[in-house]
């Protein structure tokens, strides 16, 4: 007997177990492409902490040499230094790198031993990195994270003081 065009039995279960056969055979892709994504959301976040990183350690080394004796040589091999950086990402929990940049950027544009044409290479490779932009984010605090449950305390506890 044929049943909407599905052939076969309405009441046997084969059609039920065919449908279960194929979810069951698709929940392993499904589980191996979501651990995939998770793996490499991680092995990205590791590569960024340690390139970022390793940028601040370099530019710390370019402001204490430049805090030191401010000359035309290191502020020519920050420029070199800053022409082979791909990019400077700007983070608001870790701005560390960002406020060290901008303080070798002080002192290579206040310097007067200094020549104009590299602190006008230094200043266009500020800008290409985008740097300069990110300048209103440097006096920031950064975003704290408060628990739900520590807002509910304090609603609760200012719910006392006024009474």
């Amino acid at each position: 007997m044929t049943v909407f065009g599905f052939g076969g039995d309405p009441f046997s279960d084969s059609m039920g177990d065919s449908f279960f056969t194929g979810i069951v055979s698709i929940f392993p892709i499904v589980f191996m492409v979501v651990f995939g994504l998770i793996i490499f959301a991680f092995v990205k976040t590791i590569f960024q902490h340690s390139k970022t990183s390793s940028t601040l350690k370099d530019l710390q080394q370019f402001a204490s040499q430049l805090a030191d004796d401010p000359d035309d040589d290191t502020a020519e091999r920050l420029a070199d230094y800053l022409r082979g950086v791909d990019s400077f990402s700007v983070e608001r929990t870790r701005m560390e790198p960002f406020r060290v940049a901008l303080g070798c950027y002080q002192l290579v544009m206040e310097s007067r031993s200094v020549r104009e044409e590299t602190k006008e290479r230094v200043d266009r490779q500020y800008k290409r990195l985008g740097i300069l932009d990110g300048e209103k984010f440097a006096d920031e605090a950064p975003p704290r994270h408060r628990s739900s449950s520590s807002n509910h305390h304090d609603i609760h506890h200012n719910h006392h003081d006024h009474m």
